[in-house]
């Protein structure tokens, strides 16, 4: 998956201009924000992942990498 559609969510939650070894947290992000991107990411890309995957995988192409992962496997992340 190209981290393009992901890094279009995390700059509209954010606000901020962000590239793929950005970490989310020191970007500004908090638990709230996190919530807001899972939420979106289900919208918009059809991908259904647990916020817990953004706390614990916060740089963009990592996250990316997971949800390319659970959109392989729908419902397992």
């Amino acid at each position: 998956m190209d981290t393009t559609a992901v890094a279009e969510i995390w700059q509209e939650v954010l606000g901020v201009p962000v590239k793929d070894d950005d970490d989310f947290f020191a970007l500004g992000g908090q638990s709230l924000a996190a919530m807001e991107v899972v939420a979106a990411v289900r919208r918009r890309l059809g991908i259904t992942v647990r916020v817990r995957v953004l706390l614990e995988h916060p740089v963009l192409a990592d996250f990316t990498e997971r949800l390319a992962a659970a959109g392989a496997a729908p419902g397992r992340t």
